[in-house]
């Protein structure tokens, strides 16, 4: 079971990946993590390069994203990407309408895991492209059942 904190956030995902039924959203348990985002990078810079190489293997070379007009698709320039990010503070600004304190940016919350079904290959321009965000539906969905 997951534990969102918020009840929205819940219902964001489970439309996001489930078409809306909460019941299947468990099959994306493994996504998540909830830790401290400074503990998942930490653990994500230790198994790094063994999870580009499984990667390669599970996906081949190229980019996984292709959401940017520009994507690259040199397999020199690919970057380990994680497919529900880290932390993002975009269900707080677009689900929450929460706002920033003077002089500082809108909280952000820990989310994706380093499960490697949570990870894909992306060329740079993707990657940057994509930034801490939620991918959209169809993209997320075209990458998740591959």
């Amino acid at each position: 079971m997951l534990n969102f904190q918020y009840p929205e956030y819940q219902d964001f995902f489970a439309q996001l990946l489930c078409g809306g039924n909460d019941s299947k959203l468990s099959k994306f348990k493994d996504y998540f993590d909830f830790q401290s985002p400074d503990l998942k990078r930490e653990e994500f810079n230790q198994m790094r390069n063994k999870l580009y190489v499984e990667l390669i293997k599970r996906d081949g070379f190229g980019c996984s994203l292709k959401i940017h007009p520009d994507c690259s698709k040199e397999k020199s320039d690919l970057v380990v990407d994680h497919v529900i990010p880290l932390s993002s503070n975009e269900l707080n600004k677009k689900i929450r309408k929460t706002c920033a304190e003077k002089g500082k940016k809108v909280p952000t919350e820990s989310w994706g895991s380093n499960y490697i079904g949570n990870l894909i290959l992306a060329c740079p321009r993707c990657n940057d492209f994509k930034k801490h965000k939620f991918l959209e539906k169809e993209v997320l969905l075209k990458i998740i059942n591959k």
